[in-house]
């Protein structure tokens, strides 16, 4: 009897594993991107549409290969994680993706790989991607973060982190454009702008009284004596100090 119960099962185990594998019962009969932006939609279906298509229309649905999907879809340098679902009974497969983004690009020293490029993203971590991925990204269009600030820190500490998106936030309100930036500490922080069709090498201390460094370093370019100002020290508001050099 026993003998004859598990013969049974492994007979329903394997009908089970052809209807859900090779036949045509549970058939893939949508493909949604749960995407918003139809510009990233249409990426990522031509990225699923390159040959060998791991996804297609009226296969079996077990037969979707999840990892595949995901592997694929990461070689965009912009997508962080993928989640594909699958639903049996209604024949629909759901693809989401996690975009990343970078706001600044760090310098060689913290890439243990040559061949890599390290970024600072938006949530604050650090990610490396290799050269070639992001020149063929740059190259295509679809990020380029070869044109982002240079980013120089003296440490990984988040507080110095913040601090320095906190000013890499603000300079653009005031309509500079960041070049580079160079924090070894909290209370060193420099950057490299260019501000009113000027370049400046501006060091700003640390990121307190950025409003008043902001308005002093104004006034003080407003000068017709400061014209050829290429350096400005604003760690001391009260005490700026101008060069030409």
């Amino acid at each position: 009897m026993k003998r004859l119960i598990s013969i049974a099962a492994i007979a329903l185990l394997a009908g089970l594993a052809y209807l859900l594998g090779w036949s045509n019962f549970f058939p893939v009969k949508s493909i949604e991107i749960a995407e918003g932006d139809q510009s990233i939609v249409k990426e990522l279906t031509a990225k699923l549409s390159q040959a060998p298509v791991p996804i297609i229309i009226g296969e079996p649905i077990a037969r979707v290969d999840k990892r595949e999907i995901t592997t694929r879809l990461r070689t965009l340098i912009w997508v962080e994680d993928v989640q594909v679902q699958r639903s049996f009974f209604s024949g629909k497969v759901s693809i989401s993706v996690e975009p990343r983004s970078a706001i600044a690009q760090l310098d060689a020293r913290w890439s243990a790989n040559p061949s890599e490029l390290g970024f600072l993203g938006s949530d604050l971590e650090f990610f490396f991607v290799p050269e070639s991925e992001v020149a063929k990204a740059a190259k295509s269009g679809d990020a380029d973060w070869l044109s982002l600030p240079n980013l120089s820190l003296g440490s990984s500490e988040r507080s110095l982190i913040e601090d320095v998106v906190v000013l890499m936030a603000a300079l653009p309100g005031i309509g500079a454009e960041i070049n580079s930036v160079t924090a070894p500490n909290r209370d060193s922080i420099k950057t490299l702008i260019r501000y009113k069709e000027r370049e400046l090498d501006v060091s700003w201390g640390s990121v307190k009284e950025l409003e008043l460094k902001f308005e002093v370093m104004a006034r003080l370019l407003e000068l017709k004596a400061n014209r050829n100002v290429k350096r400005v020290d604003l760690s001391s508001p009260l005490a700026p100090i101008v060069s030409n050099t």
